[in-house]
């Protein structure tokens, strides 16, 4: 801050009149004690030593914000430009977002007692190879909330695999997806230096040390080398959304890295379906809300406790540690097939918010969620109208990660009733339901 700057400020905030939190007084001058030459504070009978302001300070940023939005109970966790390894910041900064700032944001959103799903917008024409598929298996490994990825207006290559962790893809008519495929380039200078009269001759020990350098043309032995590499790339790309989406792997393959149109990539299951931004944050939170109810005949009738508990194995006492871990391990990765395989199936299609209700609050098999979803009548389409101004754009619209905590009151709003009419389909409901009792 300059010199001109901060005797502004001094005269702003010191003996003068202030209409101001008194606590937020205190944070904001240990926040500057430094910069004013303060030593000590008196306030309300009594002194305050600059390192007590400073703690102040200190304990006011890590409480009082997050780097990501919480929109009802959503964490929106941007993933916009660029994606790059080991960026070193929890915020999209200068056209690049970081794989290790995106899962430090999912470690804390998974953590928010505040948050019960995951939002992910992204803006993306994708970016490194390196730190994605870490990336992916660590969010696949440790994700528990219910996610979405809404695409706005391009998820391609890196971003379009990222995108596919969520249980969800929602993408506007005119977006794009696709471009599954991997790429580089050789920089050649070689004619450049002949031409400028220079030459560099490299020395090397290892007939492949140098292999790829910019002073010399790229041997066909070479091409064909790298060329090999990223097929292979392309192939555990596929391979992964195969896995995670349940795509067809050979149709994935034959788009040869085309960037597909938004109803392309529903076709090919690389989307769930085709919204608006609005509409897609919207019908998010409102599957998020809790407690999930069914309306029947005027009584609400709350799904039964004991299906939340999930059935946990004795752990046997000789057991390693590593034994341990794997076993955990496996039951995370089958728990997540059984939520992805209800929430891609296409008897749930029309029928999302029962098939989050299969999903997310008891433990039914996935082939028996899909019997049970063929006899559900399909929700009827309802245009959701913002009662706020807190849509998808305005909730992204301010890049600053320093967002104050106000959604309490959202937050404790009334959770809206999911009405099923077909009486047989309720009575399968409840029935499987009282199968806990058993």
């Amino acid at each position: 801050m300059k010199t001109g700057e901060l005797t502004r400020l001094m005269g702003l905030m010191l003996n003068r009149p202030l209409v101001m939190d008194p606590n937020y007084f205190m944070v904001m001058m240990g926040a500057l004690t430094g910069r004013f030459g303060i030593e000590s504070l008196e306030f309300e009978g009594k002194t305050f030593a600059i390192n007590d302001l400073e703690g102040l300070a200190n304990a006011y940023q890590k409480e009082g914000v997050k780097p990501y939005r919480v929109v009802d109970g959503a964490a929106i966790i941007p993933v916009h430009g660029t994606l790059t390894h080991r960026f070193g910041s929890m915020e999209p900064y200068s056209g690049m977002t970081g794989y290790d700032g995106i899962k430090m944001n999912f470690d804390m959103a998974e953590a928010d007692p505040d948050v019960r799903g995951i939002i992910y917008d992204i803006d993306s024409p994708g970016g490194s190879v390196d730190g994605m598929f870490d990336l992916i298996a660590h969010i696949k490994k440790s994700q528990s909330k219910p996610s979405r990825s809404i695409v706005d207006p391009m998820a391609a290559s890196a971003a379009q695999l990222f995108s596919a962790v969520a249980n969800e893809v929602t993408l506007s008519k005119t977006d794009q997806m696709g471009s599954i495929g991997a790429m580089t380039a050789h920089f050649d200078v070689s004619k450049m230096m002949e031409s400028s009269g220079k030459k560099i001759t490299l020395i090397a020990a290892g007939t492949r040390k140098v292999e790829g350098n910019p002073y010399e043309a790229l041997p066909d032995s070479v091409f064909q080398a790298r060329q090999a590499e990223l097929e292979n790339i392309r192939g555990m790309f596929v391979q992964e959304l195969v896995d995670l989406r349940g795509c067809n792997f050979q149709a994935l393959m034959d788009t040869e890295a085309a960037v597909l149109s938004s109803a392309e990539a529903v076709e090919l299951k690389l989307a769930t379906k085709i919204m608006s931004p609005d509409d897609s944050m919207f019908e998010f939170i409102d599957q998020i809300k809790q407690p999930i109810m069914i309306a029947m005949n005027g009584e609400d009738l709350m799904p039964d406790p004991k299906l939340n508990a999930q059935t946990i194995e004795p752990v046997n006492p000789q057991a390693t540690a590593t034994e341990i871990e794997a076993a955990r391990n496996e039951a995370t990765l089958a728990e997540r097939g059984r939520i992805q395989a209800i929430l891609t199936n296409p008897e749930a299609v029309g029928r999302m918010g029962v098939a989050h209700l299969m999903a997310f609050d008891n433990p039914m098999p996935a082939d028996q969620a899909s019997a049970f979803l063929s006899k559900v009548p399909k929700e009827a389409p309802v245009a959701v109208a913002p009662t706020s101004a807190t849509d998808f754009a305005t909730a992204m619209k301010d890049e600053d990660p320093n967002v104050p905590l106000d959604d309490a009151e959202s937050e404790n709003s009334g959770a809206e009733a999911s009405l099923i009419k077909d009486d047989d389909s309720v009575d399968s409901l409840l029935a499987f339901c009282r199968q806990g009792d058993k």
